[in-house]
């Protein structure tokens, strides 16, 4: 068994699926590898949205109400919409499979903690191309490769 855990950021994106996919090829050949499949939303943007398109004033300093069940329907949301993007790729794998859904705070600490946390021993990860090491790595996935203490494989979306 070459690893015991993976941890797969996921956000819906090609490189994220395309990470996803090579995950999956991990865990087919290793059927007692634990897959995770984690993705970090800001659900916090998500509430005021959902708030705002409800016409509740966002003006007032204080915590508007309604915000924490905002909060809670952002999340119930978010959880289902990962589910079902991440479900039919996991279905036939009869791996024990994990998928969690982390409010943001800062996605390439909250990754690389996840994966000490759960004890991890490699990150598939995906590259958007959008940061400044950039032009081939994402700032997240580039933050990722500098701090975490397990081997990190970068996928690119196919064309």
């Amino acid at each position: 068994m070459l690893y015991d855990a993976i941890v797969v950021p996921f956000d819906g994106s090609a490189s994220a699926r395309a990470a996803l996919d090579e995950a999956v090829r991990f865990a087919r050949e290793d059927p007692g590898l634990v897959l995770h499949v984690i993705q970090i939303a800001d659900l916090e943007q998500a509430a005021v949205a959902l708030l705002e398109s409800k016409g509740v004033d966002l003006s007032e300093s204080a915590v508007p109400m309604g915000m924490r069940d905002a909060v809670e329907a952002v999340t119930q949301q978010a959880s289902e919409r990962l589910r079902t993007q991440v479900d039919g790729v996991l279905r036939s794998l009869m791996n024990e499979k994990r998928v969690s859904l982390l409010p943001e705070v800062h996605p390439g600490d909250q990754i690389v903690q996840y994966a000490k946390d759960n004890g991890c021993d490699l990150i598939i990860m995906g590259s958007r191309g959008l940061g400044a090491l950039r032009g081939m790595l994402g700032s997240v996935s580039s933050y990722v490769l500098r701090e975490a203490t397990v081997p990190v494989l970068v996928v690119k979306a196919g064309e």
